[in-house]
């Protein structure tokens, strides 16, 4: 793996991170009795999509046609799995904000829950990928 790979991951995987922390802020923003935050809503949308992009770049940047042991090749089947959900999770994030207030509430479960299969997926990806894999 190069430079340019790893980092095009970590910074995906750090990008999605952010994502998630900066709509957690609205949350608790909400909870505790104050007003919805615009500012921490572009920012969730912007670093969602950067985190999309880094994605798709560390997939296209990582590809080889070398043959891997099976638990490897599951583990980039894995990755290549996290970044089509990531994509549709921008999808469904992005649609959210045109969507009738009546379709609202399933988008928005449709985004948490593909965010939850990304955490997993990728969380599978980079064990069986990452630094600590044991290549």
């Amino acid at each position: 793996m190069s430079q340019i790979d790893a980092a095009t991951g970590w910074a995906a995987a750090g990008l999605f991170g952010l994502a998630i922390a900066s709509a957690l802020v609205n949350r608790w923003r909400l909870a505790a009795g104050r007003s919805f935050s615009m500012g921490w809503f572009r920012a969730h949308n912007w670093l969602g999509a950067l985190a999309a992009v880094a994605g798709i770049a560390h997939c296209l940047s990582s590809v080889t046609r070398s043959t891997l042991p099976a638990l490897e090749e599951v583990g980039v089947w894995a990755g290549a799995a996290a970044v089509g959900l990531l994509v549709l999770t921008a999808f469904a994030g992005s649609g959210l904000s045109g969507a009738k207030r009546d379709a609202r509430p399933r988008i928005r479960r449709n985004h948490v829950a593909t965010m939850f299969a990304v955490l997993a997926v990728g969380v599978v990806h980079t064990a069986l990928n990452g630094p600590l894999s044991g290549r």
